[in-house]
């Protein structure tokens, strides 16, 4: 594994056998640990965590001539996996040297009813 300033702090606060840098990363994430990439530290949260959003966003990227037939594929089959559509932006055409390419970005709100999957709590 590359021995990068963020790996080598993440040894020193955390021994946990692990495969991948990535396991490692997750693992301390876990913990509440987060990488300041600014301070190039691992930093501790103890912030108690807020309650997960229900809305679900997606960004359809895609050349300017398909992005919204992608996005309208998309948003068929989201619709009919139990999302309600709550935004749809107009394209927005990427800055050079993707000029081309534009996106959409679609706000979605779960109706389905999910009281058949598992919570945390069993």
């Amino acid at each position: 594994m590359k021995q990068t300033q963020k790996y080598s702090k993440a040894c020193q606060i955390l021994t946990f056998p692990h495969k991948t840098q990535d396991e490692l990363y997750t693992e301390l994430n876990r913990l509440g640990w987060y990488w300041n990439s600014q301070k190039k530290e691992w930093a501790r949260d103890d912030t108690p965590a807020k309650q997960a959003t229900q809305l679900i966003r997606v960004r359809v990227w895609a050349a300017t001539n398909k992005v919204e037939q992608a996005a309208e594929l998309f948003l068929e089959n989201a619709e009919e996996n139990g999302l309600r559509l709550i935004e749809k932006s107009p394209p927005y055409v990427n800055r050079p040297p993707n000029q081309n390419d534009s996106r959409i970005y679609l706000t979605f709100e779960d109706v389905s009813d999910n009281s058949q999957l598992p919570t945390n709590d069993q």
